[in-house]
């Protein structure tokens, strides 16, 4: 009896071994498909980067986008560039230097690090708020333009006020954003 369970034993872990073998392909054989699938969607699909918070519809194509996105981006590029302390501000910019392209970066870069130095050596702090009716936005151009009111205070003591119109130049090369530049109407550069 002892021989004939032996024999049933190695009949059962080689029928074991047969099933644990065909799983494996089988798993094997779903992953590199899968992984194949997702390399190629990958490679075909455009990304964009959002800003953190969506608040309305918007679409987006491979060359084109649309003036709901153009504004939700240009709200967050201000957001970025003036909703400041020194405690962020080396956060802020940094997010903010993802969007500038290559072309842009030697004159922006320089800009951003001697101004988040200032905010931080004299302890400035901003905040943009934007007129509910101050948006304008010029799809030909890729232009977002904001009026608002830039509320600034130095350590402890807050300035007054100022009213303010900021153009957002952005550019929309193969179905990427960048950030070409963030300039105040009316000043000369």
């Amino acid at each position: 009896m002892e021989i004939s369970n032996k024999k049933d034993m190695l009949a059962m872990s080689k029928l074991l071994n047969v099933f644990l073998a065909v799983g494996f392909l089988t798993a094997s054989v779903t992953c590199i498909g899968l992984g194949g699938a997702l390399a190629y969607q990958s490679s075909k699909a455009s990304r964009t980067l959002v800003p953190p918070t969506l608040s309305k519809a918007f679409s987006v194509s491979s060359g084109d986008v649309d003036e709901a996105y153009l504004t939700l981006m240009g709200s967050y590029f201000l957001h970025l560039k003036y909703d400041i302390t020194p405690a962020n501000v080396t956060r802020q910019y940094g997010l903010l230097l993802n969007y500038v392209p290559p072309d842009y970066w030697p004159s922006v870069q320089p800009t951003l690090i001697s101004d988040a130095q200032q905010i931080m050596d004299s302890n400035i702090s901003s905040r943009f708020v934007a007129d509910k009716d101050g948006t304008l936005v010029a799809l030909d151009s890729m232009q977002f333009k904001q009026s608002g009111m830039l509320h600034k205070s130095v350590g402890d003591r807050a300035l007054e006020p100022e009213p303010v119109t900021y153009v957002v130049q952005m550019a929309y090369p193969n179905g990427i954003l960048e950030l070409v530049g963030i300039k105040k109407e009316g000043v000369k550069e």
